[in-house]
């Protein structure tokens, strides 16, 4: 008996699941997914998931969704890991995944970076700061802060940067700091030797900072901001993306537009705030996405 002719419950619709229509279904989801998890973007397609049942046994594409069986097993309630969570974004004009970033721009008397990263300017490196101090101690790169940011329903990795121990003991406050990436303090006079250390310290956290990032975004609202123009060329040499936000009182001054080169071919946007430059950005991302009309709320 074929599966159209059954009666309405689980043995016809166990019978559709193995039909030739239902075949050709999964291998157009399938397709469209290039085999990958549509909720997370990181594992094989396992499921084909049915996001609504409206046209049960007539279904569209859009009804359905590849999954992995992780993905699966936590839509239906079986776990309680969430694979998406983990999921990197995938930036739809470029199709770059990312999943770190790092925050480019002024760090001498600001904490504008709190605004993104929480606790930025008030803990050193990441959350286990013991292991993130030996770390430091022989490597000379900051840790990696993983979930410090969530946007569009993804935890997103902070690569950096930090601020470093002084001599005054523990790290200084962004708006004491007597130098960018606070590699000298107002508690201490460095000599030139240990000054020039201090620089090179900081160059080789910053680059590999940026190479541990997928995405460099940068705040720029003077034009005094001689480390982040580096930052920025050097991120894009190295294949990362990168956005470049100005705030809307700097971007109207003809320093801001004698930047144009810094902006050409990276993603720009100008608003009131870093904070509210880097919800904009996301927000472009949802809409490109289908994700969301209102945009993302990052924390």
């Amino acid at each position: 008996m074929r599966w159209q002719e059954m009666k309405e419950g689980k043995e016809k619709y166990a019978a559709y699941l193995c039909s030739r229509e239902w075949s050709v279904l999964k291998e157009a989801v399938k397709d469209r997914s290039n085999g990958l998890c549509e909720r997370c973007s990181v594992n094989a397609m396992d499921h084909v998931h049915h996001l609504t049942y409206k046209r049960k046994y007539e279904e569209r594409l859009e009804d359905l969704q590849a999954c992995c069986k992780q993905c699966h097993e936590f839509i239906h309630a079986k776990s309680e890991f969430d694979p998406a969570r983990d999921r990197p974004i995938v930036l739809p004009w470029c199709k770059k995944r990312i999943k770190s970033f790092y925050l480019a721009g002024k760090i001498t008397g600001t904490a504008w970076r709190d605004s993104i990263v929480s606790g930025w300017s008030h803990e050193n490196h990441s959350d286990a700061n013991y292991q993130a101090f030996i770390d430091y101690d022989e490597c000379k790169t900051w840790a990696i802060v993983p979930a410090a940011c969530e946007v569009l329903g993804a935890s997103l990795n902070y690569t950096g940067p930090w601020w470093r121990d002084c001599a005054s003991g523990g790290h200084s406050l962004a708006e004491e700091s007597a130098g960018p990436h606070s590699y000298s303090s107002p508690h201490e006079e460095l000599d030139e030797e240990s000054l020039k250390s201090r620089r090179d310290e900081v160059a080789v956290a910053v680059g590999s900072a940026i190479h541990s990032a997928d995405l460099l975004f940068a705040w720029i609202d003077s034009d005094d901001c001689f480390g982040t123009l580096l930052e920025i060329g050097y991120a894009r040499a190295i294949g990362k993306a990168v956005v470049v936000a100005m705030s809307e009182s700097f971007a109207a001054t003809k320093a801001a537009q004698e930047m144009w080169l810094i902006r050409q071919g990276n993603y720009s946007v100008v608003d009131n705030s870093a904070a509210d430059a880097w919800r904009q950005f996301w927000g472009l991302v949802a809409f490109e996405k289908g994700v969301s009309k209102d945009g993302p709320e990052a924390r």
